[in-house]
């Protein structure tokens, strides 16, 4: 293996790769990056036997070959050394050459290197970089952290003619958003490991042009963008039915601005019970106030009123803050209407204007 590419495109690609070669006792191979160059240039690949990357890099090929070496201490060097050519060759390890500087790495034979699954390019849905990463913004938070919880320790893609939607719950709140694809196959529903898709939404952070393909399979799905390949195994399970916990009516609703209703959140929730973060919402019809307050025996009390459109009849529920403010924050709108039935029934959060996206939150039952 010979080659020669710009520090650069090297950077970029190893930043891209790096994250998932984390520190494997087991298979120390998989604390590797796996460096292959072929005529058209260098490919970078590293996985974690749950998600591979493949990263292409454009170069001068002068002899193929692969190899493995750290991935973590590649990166490092690599994102240190000068804006220049970077040479690289085998001899006695990865010799890498910048304008001031000579580096061997010792490395692992590509033999032992995990081969990275390959999917069919049969089923291909395109959507836009931008859309994908704003919608996975606003609901892999609401997924379960538990990774003992493997069905919702993830989000459902259903995709349906003209319409992908996703969905992520950890049982307490529940956000989905839906997108429009151009989609004439057969509808279908894969659920994705949380951690594949926090990945996916890291590498997306610098991509706002161009379009993202997606091709799957009953067991694998794989994103394509811009010299990037991420695959992932989907979870073998069924995604719970939410549909039926979202109610059809409410007997009350305010819209109000969000500018105003975060920061009175804000300031009451320094009151309320710690542990517990909760705060009262009650709905005043006919003052068109919405008031929020909380209250602790150690701290004290507060309470904050403002102004809403309030329709419906006079209501009053209590949620946990912080999973308030989780939904307000990504509202893409001014003003939120936010709708209840009663104190034991789940509330919704949707914006003004943007009604492909809803978020909803259980109560704190008193």
């Amino acid at each position: 293996m010979k080659l020669i590419c710009t520090q650069e495109n090297l950077n970029k690609g190893l930043s891209l790769v790096a994250n998932i070669a984390n520190k494997n006792t087991n298979l120390p191979i998989l604390n590797n990056v796996l460096l292959r160059a072929e005529k058209d240039g260098l490919f970078l690949i590293t996985t974690d036997l749950e998600i591979g990357i493949k990263v292409f890099v454009r170069g001068k090929i002068e002899k193929t070959g692969t190899f493995t070496v750290e991935a973590k201490l590649l990166n490092n060097l690599i994102s240190l050394s000068s804006k220049d050519n970077i040479n690289i060759e085998l001899a006695d390890g990865l010799k890498i050459k910048s304008k001031n500087q000579e580096t061997i790495i010792k490395g692992l034979d590509a033999d032992d290197f995990p081969l990275i699954p390959e999917i069919e390019k049969d089923n291909k849905i395109e959507i836009s970089c931008a859309a994908l990463k704003k919608s996975l913004s606003q609901v892999i938070f609401a997924a379960s952290s538990d990774p003992s919880r493997i069905e919702i320790n993830a989000v459902n893609f259903s995709f349906k003619k003209g319409e992908l939607i996703l969905a992520a719950t950890d049982s307490y709140r529940l956000a989905e958003k839906k997108i429009k694809i151009t989609n004439d196959k057969k509808e279908f529903d894969l659920i994705i490991p949380l951690k594949t898709l926090q990945e996916l939404s890291r590498i997306l952070s610098d991509h706002n042009e161009g379009n993202l393909e997606i091709y799957f399979n009953e067991n694998q799905i794989l994103f394509a963008f811009d010299g990037v390949e991420l695959i992932s195994r989907v979870i073998d399970g069924k995604y719970p039915d939410y549909s039926q916990i979202i109610p059809a009516d409410f007997n009350t609703s305010c819209l109000c601005d969000v500018s105003e209703l975060v920061p009175a959140i804000k300031s009451v929730s320094l009151f309320c019970k710690q542990g517990i973060n909760d705060v009262r919402l009650s709905f005043d019809a006919q003052k068109k106030e919405l008031v929020i307050e909380s209250a602790s025996s150690g701290s004290g009390a507060s309470t904050a009123k403002i102004k809403g459109e309030i329709n419906g009849q006079d209501n009053n529920i209590v949620f946990n803050y912080r999973y308030l403010l989780d939904g307000l924050n990504q509202l893409n709108s001014s003003e939120v209407t936010l709708k209840i039935n009663n104190n034991y029934s789940p509330g919704l959060l949707q914006s003004k204007n943007e009604k492909d996206y809803l978020y909803l939150v259980m109560p704190i039952r008193q």
